[in-house]
């Protein structure tokens, strides 16, 4: 239910449906003759989509996301695992209908993953996820990275595959069964950066002992910039929007221990 509840309610979560949502309401506004905030409305319709291109405005609460894990330097005992979320595939019909395994910009999940699998001999590569839509087409994304690892001549010992999961909280709950950690291991996670207080929190939720975080796909820099980019800016503004909603409805739903970072 509270997947198919959050995928119902996705457009009030995209900045670019907001300035529709506004000529709608200015529409309202119109029939009920309150003129004063029908103009506001149309004001802010026009205004918003400028403001998404005005940076930092629309990165900083990014960046704040992507700030609260540092990339780990790993030294001590031995790496356990690697977990890599789901996320990073394209849409598994699109991968079919081309005979060909496509990835999104998240691509870093899997090319880390990988990185940290080599460099920790012996360790567990556990990819998690199975497809984010609501309706499903197409290869999973489990399928989709086999195919992937394949092609790029990856032994395939020691990789595993969690290949139920829908969202964050799925993720860290059947992740837990399919590697069964012992007491004391030592396992990485590794996720988007702006995704990954989310995530950490979903583990910790789940039961998980021992994760470090290993935060990658990051979209802004260490410093700010005052520049006007459109596309930037409104890609910033959907994935922080989408963390921060996602933060509060996990936290109220008993999903993350914390509400925010």
């Amino acid at each position: 239910m509270f997947f198919t509840i959050s995928k119902l309610l996705v457009i009030l979560v995209e900045p670019l449906a907001w300035p529709y949502l506004l000529l709608l309401l200015a529409l309202i506004m119109r029939w009920r003759r309150r003129r004063r905030l029908m103009k506001s409305c149309i004001g802010a319709a026009l205004l918003l989509p400028l403001l998404y291109g005005y940076l930092p405005l629309s990165t900083a609460p990014l960046r704040y996301l992507e700030d609260r894990h540092d990339i780990p330097v790993l030294t001590g005992p031995p790496v356990d695992g690697v977990i890599v979320l789901g996320g990073h595939t394209a849409w598994g019909d699109i991968s079919e209908s081309r005979g060909q395994p496509q990835q999104t910009h998240a691509a870093d999940r899997l090319t880390k993953g990988l990185m940290l699998h080599r460099l920790n001999p012996g360790s567990t590569l556990l990819f998690s996820g199975y497809d984010g839509r609501l309706t499903p087409a197409g290869w999973s994304e489990a399928e989709t990275i086999r195919r992937l690892i394949a092609e790029l001549g990856v032994a395939g010992d020691n990789i595993i595959y969690e290949s139920t999961s829908r969202n964050t909280y799925q993720n860290a709950v059947n992740s837990l069964t399919v590697a069964v950690p012992q007491p004391g291991s030592r396992w990485l996670l590794v996720t988007s950066a702006a995704h990954m207080p989310r995530a950490m929190r979903s583990f910790a939720a789940a039961g998980w002992e021992g994760i470090i975080p290993y935060p990658v796909d990051f979209r802004t820099g260490a410093t700010s910039t005052f520049i006007f980019n459109m596309e930037l800016g409104t890609a910033s503004v959907r994935t922080w929007v989408k963390e921060y909603v996602g933060l509060a409805a996990y936290w109220l739903t008993g999903r993350s221990a914390t509400l925010f970072p």
